[in-house]
């Protein structure tokens, strides 16, 4: 497969998942706007994400940042158009229909529309979108190499941003958020009420998403997800020693994620946090070392 198409599908799966992420985290600060942990939510999220910021309209500015500004590198609308940047270079393996909903997607993340709209609105415009991609890439998409690409970019992504949102909510305040705030602003709050619902705490919540196997959002889902897509990677011996990395990488992080211990206070989580963002890093730094150009990367700053 040429390393342009490889690189593209990556991190459009990247920037999907960013954008829809972003939404949905912005969607539950949002609510909590009548909270009073809704300062430091924001405040957190903001530093979280890479940006923080010092000011009396902490949630306004949140909002600005990671929602509709298209000068700000960790706004959904500049995630959406950086997917758009993606998939003009992977244009001849896309469907009509996939490319046509990027492109839509695109149009209204910059044309102002979401800008002129209540927020909430907004957010829920944005999750529509990026629910709209992924489900024609997933009816279109053969299950080649470039698809397993697409999977490694959303999976990593999904992990990475799971991380910034325990820190953000779990970490770094002076009290944690309540548990159903974490688990909304991580995708995971009916999977959990559906399968542990009378495990009513924080801890409870924190365990499902690090090590359900079977949620979708959770980290443990993701690292074997990524592992399998790995794995189905066939390339040549030289390539494979770097594939390797990646896959050790994941791997040494899914064995720390299922056994390390989780106590009521938390104490370990600010690693597991790290690790989680490290690990992410590194296999994306093996994988543009032996299949991309390296034209695309555009991470996260460092909290």
């Amino acid at each position: 497969m040429l390393s342009r198409i490889a690189e593209s599908m990556f991190w459009i799966g990247r920037y999907v998942e960013r954008a829809d992420d972003q939404a949905r985290v912005l969607t539950v600060n949002l609510e909590l706007g009548t909270e009073a942990d809704v300062v430091s939510f924001s405040t957190e999220l903001c530093r979280a994400m890479g940006n923080p910021v010092e000011s009396d309209s902490i949630s306004e500015d949140a909002w600005a940042m990671l929602g509709i500004d298209e000068q700000s590198p960790y706004s959904m609308v500049t995630a959406l158009s950086n997917c758009r940047g993606s998939a003009r270079r992977a244009r001849e393996i896309l469907s009509m229909s996939t490319w046509e909903a990027i492109n839509r997607s695109y149009r209204k993340a910059t044309s102002g529309r979401l800008a002129l709209m209540r927020p909430p609105l907004a957010c829920r415009e944005v999750r529509d979108s990026c629910s709209m991609i992924i489900g024609t890439l997933a009816a279109t998409m053969p299950r080649d190499q470039a698809w397993h690409f697409l999977q490694l970019g959303r999976l990593i992504e999904r992990m990475d941003m799971t991380a910034r949102i325990l820190y953000s909510t779990i970490v770094a305040p002076e009290f944690p958020a309540h548990h159903h705030i974490v688990l909304q602003a991580c995708g995971a709050q009916q999977n959990f009420v559906m399968t542990r619902g009378r495990e009513d705490t924080l801890s409870a919540a924190v365990d499902f998403i690090l090590r359900d196997p079977l949620s979708p959002r959770s980290v443990l889902y993701c690292l074997n997800e990524a592992l399998a897509c790995l794995d189905d990677l066939v390339v040549d011996k030289p390539a494979r020693e770097v594939e390797d990395e990646a896959i050790r990488q994941l791997g040494q992080l899914r064995a720390r994620i299922q056994y390390a211990p989780l106590d009521e206070n938390f104490t370990l989580l600010d690693h597991i946090t790290v690790d989680i963002q490290e690990a992410g890093a590194r296999a994306t730094e093996a994988l543009t070392a032996n299949f991309f150009e390296a034209t695309l990367s555009s991470q996260w700053h460092e909290r």
